[in-house]
């Protein structure tokens, strides 16, 4: 079951955040806290068995979502839930016309083992029915991402709708130098 969490539940969640994203993916306790309250982003918690075993952040425009982040607790991951987790965000999230992720480009990877959990992101994902956006070109903060997107819309999303969504969501929170997005 997913539910929205409340303030007390997302600064629980921040410190999840610690744990499971590098530092240079976690906004700062202050701004986390300010996306928080002024509802510019949105935090749930996902629970089986009455436990809380993984949770997610969206930011959302004209019923498109950008997954800002996403994580299996540490203790519950390699027991299959994070495919049953985002099977579940599918179903939470199907009145949205657009789902967009963003994961790390391999040129990111600093050593094989960050190699190997960009590639194994990235296999989650499209084997989950995202589909990588290609010749799409996108930078936050100096680190290049794939955009990758989940639509059960019949007509094809394009790179344009794509690119505009992301720079209106991030419209007013990011500078210009900080975000890098154009079709290739």
């Amino acid at each position: 079951m997913i539910q929205k969490a409340n303030l007390e539940k997302s600064l629980e969640i921040y410190n999840f955040m610690e744990e499971d994203f590098p530092k240079s993916e976690i906004p700062n306790h202050k701004k986390f806290l300010e996306l928080t309250e002024k509802n510019i982003h949105n935090v749930y918690i996902y629970e089986e068995n009455k436990q809380e075993i993984a949770y997610f952040i969206t930011m959302e425009k004209d019923e498109k979502v950008l997954i800002t982040h996403l994580a299996v607790i540490k203790k519950y991951r390699g027991k299959g839930v994070g495919k049953r987790f985002l099977e579940e965000i599918k179903k939470f999230l199907s009145d949205k016309k657009l789902l967009i992720v963003e994961v790390e480009t391999e040129k990111n990877a600093k050593d094989k083992q960050e190699l190997t959990i960009i590639e194994k992101r990235l296999r989650y994902y499209l084997n989950s029915g995202f589909e990588k956006c290609e010749r799409l070109e996108y930078k936050m903060f100096n680190v290049d991402y794939y955009i990758l997107t989940y639509s059960k819309s019949v007509n094809k999303i394009t790179n344009k709708e794509v690119k505009q969504t992301i720079e209106n969501i991030y419209d007013g929170l990011l500078s210009k130098n900080n975000l890098i997005i154009k079709i290739i």
